[in-house]
Parts: structure tokens; C-alpha cells; sequence
């Protein structure tokens, strides 16, 4: 695995796997972060794995995008225990959640890095209306730089990717680091 820029979206991605994950500490959430990164194997179909963090709260949010949902559910049934693992003897007492979802979009609303990523986890039961639909009213908004939209089961799972400028409301993350296949 080499390092790569973060990002929640790639053009050949059809699956995703995100996770959240609650620390008891910002030092506990720091070396997770690194752990994670340094945990994550080489899988086929793995497009990009991508590790961000909360400045204001203990909170790590891990995506990885795939090439299939085929590729990502091998990977969660056969490979994803060796490195939760490895984690876990690191850095114990991991609250985690996730949600394995199916790429809808992404919109690029203006060519410029990100420096913040917000998550919003939506119920519904038609979730690729409510993805298209979460994709065109965010076109609009001030200081977004990219969206992405994956349906999963009863939800939406929508990445927001800011300016520095911005100020998004509620938890932000900051990118830690991302690895690609070499």
C-alpha cells in the first residue's frame, strides 16, 4: 500500500465501507488513527482506504472505497478481522459503528482541496431518492467542495467535503492520512 490524499470519492468506486468509531481519548483516538492506517492490507478491489479525525471530539471516521460490493463483502467476511485486531491489542475500547453502502454520486461544486469532512447517516427506505435528492440540494452550498451519497440499508450515508473556509455545523473531521494499492 503506498499513502495517497484523502478522499471519499473515486471515479471507478461502486461500494464503500464507512466506519465511525468512539474513543475513550483524543490521545486514544490519535493512535487508532494510526493504527488503522498502518493496519490496512492490501485487499483486490480496494480503491482507497482513508483515515480522518475529529479536532473536538475523541471520534475517528475510516472510509474505504471498492470497486464492487462483492469485492468489499469478501473483504468484511475473509480479511477485515486480521487488522480490527491488530487495532484493537493497540488501542482497546473501540465503540464502533458502520454502514456498508452502494455508491449513488458524487458532485464536485468547486475545484479546491477540502480540509473538513462532515458525515450525516439519513433514514429512509427509498434511499436512492433520498441520496439524489441530498446530492442536487447540497449543490448549492457555500464553502462545499465535493459531496458523495452511498445507500445502505434503510440509510443514506451523504460525506460532505468543506473549504477551510467553512463552517460546517456540528462534528468535523480533518484528514490523518489514506492508502491506495501500489
Amino acid at each position: 500500500m503506498r499513502p495517497a490524499p484523502v478522499a471519499t470519492h473515486h471515479e471507478d468506486a461502486a461500494a464503500r465501507i464507512d466506519s465511525w468509531w468512539r474513543l475513550p481519548s483524543a490521545a486514544a483516538a490519535d493512535e487508532a488513527a494510526r493504527a488503522a492506517l498502518a493496519a490496512m492490507p492490501r485487499a483486490d478491489g480496494l480503491l482507497r482506504f482513508s483515515v480522518l479525525r475529529s479536532p473536538s471530539e475523541p471520534l475517528v471516521f475510516l472510509q474505504s472505497l471498492w470497486t464492487s460490493a462483492a469485492a468489499r463483502e469478501h473483504y468484511v467476511r475473509h480479511v477485515a478481522a486480521s487488522p480490527r485486531a491488530s487495532v484493537d491489542d493497540k488501542v482497546p475500547g473501540i465503540e464502533r459503528d458502520r454502514a456498508l453502502t452502494e455508491v449513488i454520486g458524487a458532485v464536485t461544486i468547486a475545484d479546491a482541496p477540502a480540509a473538513k469532512w462532515v458525515t450525516r447517516r439519513l433514514p429512509g427506505t427509498d434511499v436512492r431518492a433520498l441520496a439524489e435528492r441530498e446530492l442536487a440540494r447540497l449543490r448549492t452550498e457555500p464553502g462545499l467542495v465535493r459531496v458523495a451519497a452511498g445507500a445502505g440499508e434503510g440509510e443514506v450515508v451523504v460525506v460532505e467535503e468543506w473549504a477551510a473556509s467553512a463552517s460546517p455545523d456540528g462534528v468535523f473531521y480533518e484528514p490523518v492520512g489514506a492508502v491506495a494499492p501500489a
